[in-house]
């Protein structure tokens, strides 16, 4: 008997009673039928977890995640992120940590225990900068390497090269960085303009122009939302808001053709059956599927001010705002706000680098 055989309830109710996100991951990597089994537990797990920082630099080895779910609190082991005092969470479960001494950097998968080594970053390492580059730091992965934006100019490196090459960008300012389907979008939040890169070739494969907007930065925020078919921008309003009230905008466009610059834009009340995650970091689409405890419509928003962590919900067709006050999470202590906190989607998938498994 094979483990496939083991008929599908089973293999549920087994999933069923696995509470840590690494003994799931590697429950659904064992086979087809296992994962099959599982989805549905699966599916209850697919909500954000929110990372935290920490101010213990070279002993930690664990990191703090707070989960939307239930409001929990927990420990996500990450022994490969030992002295690395900045990580920076993403979509795709891995993780960037840096060191903020001499900007040497890893990749950590935190629920397969997967890490890969990376060249120091290159940026300036001057001491009284150090900090402040890394806190905006902007970046992605895609199978062929790791992109990073210290804000200015761009740096991409393949696994085993040893090195960082520039990337050419025109942009003045990239926000974000979010790979998606075999290219990077390189986004300017004061321009709202996103340039396509080739995540092989590095080429700039296109300039996306945005929808015309009434205002100007800095009197609103803006996050691009990268899907397989679509692009949505969110604008949330940011200097306005004490005078005019808050307000959140959303716009949509199919991707354009292969080099097309100039997408049909057009504004939407209602983004479906999916939320929006905003961080420091990058924005991203999370379906509400009922059981995960995230809301339609909405966008969640992550920061950190005088010292404790705040997550708010804004619905996309109201202007209202909630804060998600867990005591948990605004009583977490001993941590720095030089850093950011960012939102970490669990996905137990590698891609395809060659790593190892500490």
């Amino acid at each position: 008997m094979s483990c496939s055989d083991l008929p599908v309830d089973i293999a549920a109710a087994i999933a069923d009673r696995l509470t840590e996100l690494a003994d799931l991951a590697r429950f659904r990597s064992v086979c087809a039928s296992w994962r099959s089994g599982s989805s549905a537990h699966a599916a209850r797990r697919r909500a954000p977890l929110l990372l935290l920082p920490t101010q213990y630099h070279g002993t930690v080895l664990s990191r703090r995640v707070w989960s939307l779910a239930d409001g929990s609190l927990a420990e996500v082991q990450l022994p490969a992120a030992r002295g690395r005092s900045f990580l920076f969470a993403s979509s795709h479960s891995w993780t960037l940590a840096v060191s903020g001494r001499d900007l040497s950097a890893t990749l950590v998968h935190p629920f397969t225990g997967a890490s890969l080594d990376l060249p120091a970053l290159p940026f300036s390492s001057h001491v009284n900068h150090r900090e402040a580059v890394l806190r905006e730091l902007a970046w992605d992965l895609s199978p062929h390497g790791v992109l990073v934006s210290p804000r200015k100019g761009a740096f991409f490196c393949r696994p085993g090269d040893g090195s960082w090459r520039p990337v050419g960008c025109s942009s003045a300012s990239i926000s974000s960085i979010t790979y998606c389907d075999g290219v990077f979008y390189l986004f300017d939040g004061k321009t709202c303009k996103a340039t396509v890169v080739d995540a092989e070739t590095l080429a700039v494969a296109a300039a996306i122009e945005p929808p015309a907007l009434e205002m100007r930065w800095p009197d609103f925020k803006t996050d691009l939302v990268v899907s397989p078919d679509e692009l949505l921008l969110v604008v949330k309003s940011w200097c306005w808001e004490r005078r005019h009230g808050r307000f959140v905008k959303a716009f949509r466009a199919d991707l354009p053709p292969a080099g097309g610059r100039n997408p049909s834009w057009s504004q939407v009340g209602d983004i479906g059956e999916r939320a929006v995650f905003v961080d420091h970091l990058r924005a991203f689409c999370v379906e509400a599927n009922g059981v995960n405890g995230v809301r339609r419509n909405c966008m969640y928003l992550a920061s950190s001010t005088s010292r404790m962590y705040t997550v708010s919900v804004l619905d996309c067709s109201d202007p209202a705002e909630e804060n998600l006050r867990h005591e948990n999470l605004l009583n977490e202590e001993g941590s720095t706000l030089w850093q950011y906190p960012s939102w970490l989607l669990p996905n137990p998938s590698l891609m395809t680098y060659h790593v190892r498994n500490d």
